[in-house]
């Protein structure tokens, strides 16, 4: 699992995803498939023979296309990345959001409903953003084992980028505001884990939100050059599945925002070297 999949068409927003891409691909040393899923072949060809020109920097042995026939995005590239063992997607945000921002398209919302790898999607406008340094990486933490595993997979990332690695835990006050006793509570509770986490991590720095999970993660975003998070603590196995709180942060980041798949203890294990997380 040591590829990353890029889907793309012929629009704008396929730029954004090859913009991102590129970032991580420099991270590993796996294959980059540029792949598009299309009725008609000869544009197929010339979408894909586009994007690789903004592969700079990645080598050419390292990138390979595909053009999946087919009428179904989402589809074409779930079978794709089945059969390629992929270890990523990465997807561009559809072109009616915020600029700036992370909004998923028709076939990024239909891959994270079942994905069988990571998929990262990359706000409205990416390409634009000249600095391509990932210098502050964060993690959606809340002690799940989800949250351990995106951990992990964020610790990954910041060590191979020598960033600053923040795990981001969120007191839900809206729901335990009025329950003095029910709050505290869920306050150590979380951070406990959070202290747990990060205690044999150095270069780990733990940030404790408050209010809605989403909306405080979204905010906190716009200090982030990449988030992480997990899927939600139930469906399959191997899948992304996003939840009450992924579902509408992808709607509203800043940065872009990698869903990682439920019950994958190395969930980037094939780009990038594993990271044991305390428990």
């Amino acid at each position: 699992m040591s590829t990353i999949l890029i889907g793309v068409d012929a629009t704008a927003r396929s730029e954004d995803a090859v913009a991102l891409a590129r970032r991580l691909a420099r991270l590993g040393a796996g294959d980059v498939v540029l792949a598009t899923v299309t009725a008609d072949r000869d544009e197929g060809h010339a979408t894909v023979r586009r994007m690789r020109g903004l592969l700079a920097g990645i080598e050419p042995e390292r990138i390979r296309t595909a053009i999946v026939p087919g009428r179904s995005a989402a589809r074409g590239l779930h079978d794709l990345a089945l059969a390629e063992d992929a270890a990523l997607i990465v997807v561009g945000s559809t072109h009616t959001g915020r600029l700036g921002r992370a909004r998923p398209g028709a076939t990024g919302e239909r891959l994270l409903l079942g994905a069988p790898c990571a998929v990262a999607i990359a706000p409205h406008g990416y390409r634009t953003r000249l600095d391509g340094v990932l210098t502050r990486v964060g993690v959606a933490y809340d002690g799940s084992p989800e949250a351990t595993a995106a951990f992990g997979a964020a610790h990954a990332v910041a060590r191979a980028t020598a960033a600053r690695l923040q795990a981001l835990t969120v007191i839900p006050l809206e729901v335990y505001g009025t329950y003095a006793s029910g709050y505290a509570e869920i306050d150590a509770a979380l951070r406990g884990a959070l202290a747990r986490a990060i205690e044999d991590v150095p270069d780990a720095e733990g940030v404790v939100l408050d209010g809605r999970p989403w909306a405080a993660l979204a905010a906190y975003s716009e200090q982030l050059d990449l988030l992480l998070v997990g899927s939600r603590g139930y469906g399959p196995v191997r899948a992304v599945i996003t939840g009450g709180t992924s579902g509408p942060l992808l709607h509203h980041a800043h940065c872009p925002v990698v869903v990682l798949p439920r019950g994958v203890e190395h969930p980037l294990a094939g780009l990038l070297e594993p990271v044991a997380v305390a428990r």
